[in-house]
């Protein structure tokens, strides 16, 4: 039974805080062409054009390295003459905002609480193209009262979970030791076998899964499955 007061929890964002529905690139390209200086120079329809020719080009030669939201964004805007009087970071979250529908998943705010109640540190690693200050920015939004001390994606440093080189960066900027903490993710690739290589404990959100709390294994690992948050919670209670 894996059982301790970790140090430090960290969490995944899509699928995992949030929910989110269809992504709409030129809904989200929209909203960013109404907060430039000079909208009325392009269209979402040529935004999103831009948008797609970029992605399909760098994706055929850097397939296995993220993407990061600032360079398509940049790509987009200086081949449209869009104009900003807004940083980069605000850019990105507002596309963001309006790209797809969003919802906090169920039981996410209280398991906050509790992990805040604790003394318990959290932080965030996402497969993203934000970078780490635009979705922290975009967390806030969502959940105003999240406290994590620091966001790391993919696209600040190029790789992808299930690279452990992203767990083994994140904890050694937070100073604590891989087995005194956890990672929450709902993906089995990308973040229970990211997280146990790495050294540190796994939590997998199975929302399909009929058991509200078990231990499985993994190549003579375990790992805890829930299929919901707040399952987690009562865990970390008791």
């Amino acid at each position: 039974m894996i059982k301790f007061k970790p140090q430090m929890i960290i969490f995944d964002v899509g699928g995992t805080l949030f929910s989110d529905g269809n992504f709409n690139a030129t809904e989200g390209l929209e909203q960013l062409r109404i907060a430039a200086v000079n909208p009325e120079i392009t269209s979402a329809e040529i935004m999103s054009y831009h948008w797609n020719q970029y992605i399909n080009d760098i994706r055929q030669s850097f397939c296995q390295l993220e993407i990061p939201l600032s360079s398509v964004l940049k790509f987009v805007a200086m081949k449209t003459g869009l104009q900003f009087d807004i940083p980069m970071y605000k850019q990105e979250e507002i596309f963001d905002r309006f790209n797809s529908s969003r919802s906090v998943i169920d039981g996410v705010e209280e398991l906050l609480k509790t992990i805040k109640s604790l003394g318990i540190r959290s932080a965030i690693i996402s497969n993203n193209m934000m970078s780490g200050e635009s979705l922290e920015e975009s967390i806030k939004l969502w959940i105003p009262e999240s406290d994590f001390e620091f966001c790391l994606t993919s696209a600040d440093l190029l790789i992808k979970k299930p690279d452990k080189k992203l767990f083994e960066a994140a904890l050694n900027f937070a100073g604590v030791n891989a087995c005194d903490c956890f990672y929450c993710g709902d993906g089995f690739i990308p973040d229970v076998c990211g997280s146990l290589k790495s050294g540190m404990n796994s939590v997998l959100l199975d929302v399909k899964s009929d058991v509200s709390f078990e231990i499985r294994n993994y190549e003579n690992k375990q790992y805890i499955a829930v299929n919901n948050w707040n399952n987690f919670s009562e865990y970390l209670l008791k």
